[in-house]
């Protein structure tokens, strides 16, 4: 390790001052851009798998009661988790406008468009920091991408795929954010995708916590479930777990906010800096 950088520190002196810049600058833009998912363990799946959450699951017996459904009317019969997968630059045939992968090089896939009346879930527990704190607001947010994909074979509304997606704050079991609808749903502004497919386009979610939410844990769940029937698939896309903003998809217009909250990246460009300005005084001398 120590050679390696004493090697690194070699090749930078043979490097013309002039050269230095910007290269320093442009390292410096990387390190300050990259994706920075503070308060979830492998918000972003760039570890290629799903350390830091829980995998669960069974299968899906129908939803409770009559509309509107709720999470109270989510029920799960015990049994293997269903299906999932971390996924990379894919094109998805049934939702032909999604854009994958979501943030970084990986996004999670749950669930799957295989049917069998599977349901696959995925939570996470984790505490609130003033890491997550966003310096625009002075507020702790909580931050994430998903995107449903469902077929429509217009059973029975409690019959139908489903996704839900929640942010609850355990300190007092309050729901911060929550988004439950069955494929085909009246009211969900749906694209068609294959076939009798229905889907969303990634919905970026930005949840604005109190300060008093500091030191406070909250709960991240993601269900995706396949028709009661047993016949027709539904599963959701989910990425770019944290506080940071979740840029605009690949190939998107918009601005890209510089995430905040990176004093470690922060202090190797000014420690960069001024190895080029100690350089450039020298080379005068």
């Amino acid at each position: 390790m120590f050679t390696s950088h004493r090697e690194s520190f070699r090749a930078l002196k043979r490097i013309p001052n002039r050269r230095i810049l910007p290269g320093v600058l442009a390292l410096g833009l990387v390190l300050a851009s990259a994706p920075a998912f503070a308060i979830f363990s492998n918000g972003g799946f760039e570890q290629n798998d799903f350390s830091g959450w829980t995998v669960a699951g069974g299968t899906n017996p129908g939803l409770l009661g009559v509309e509107p459904f709720t999470s109270a009317s989510i029920q799960i019969a015990p049994g293997a988790p269903g299906p999932s997968a971390i996924v990379g630059q894919i094109a998805d045939p049934l939702a032909p406008t999604i854009v994958l992968p979501r943030v970084g090089q990986l996004t999670a896939k749950l669930n799957d468009e295989n049917g069998g009346a599977l349901v696959t879930t995925l939570v996470q527990t984790d505490t609130v920091t003033n890491a997550d704190i966003d310096a625009g607001d002075g507020m702790p947010h909580i931050r994430f991408a998903f995107a449903p994909v469902m077929d429509d074979p217009s059973h029975a509304p409690n019959e139908q795929p489903y996704f839900y997606v929640s942010v609850k704050n355990l300190a007092d079991n309050s729901i911060l954010f929550e988004q439950f609808a069955y494929s085909g749903q009246a009211g969900v502004n749906f694209l068609n995708g294959a076939g009798s497919w229905k889907y969303l386009e990634f919905q970026n979610v930005d949840v604005v916590l109190p300060l008093s939410a500091i030191g406070q844990q909250v709960e991240l769940t993601i269900v995706a479930a396949d028709c009661a029937l047993g016949g027709h698939g539904g599963y959701v896309y989910v990425d770019g777990f944290g506080s940071a903003n979740v840029p605009p998809p690949a190939g998107a217009p918009g601005i890209v906010e510089v995430p905040v909250n990176k004093p470690l990246m922060l202090a190797v460009l000014a420690g960069m800096l001024g190895l080029f300005g100690w350089r450039a005084r020298h080379a005068r001398a």
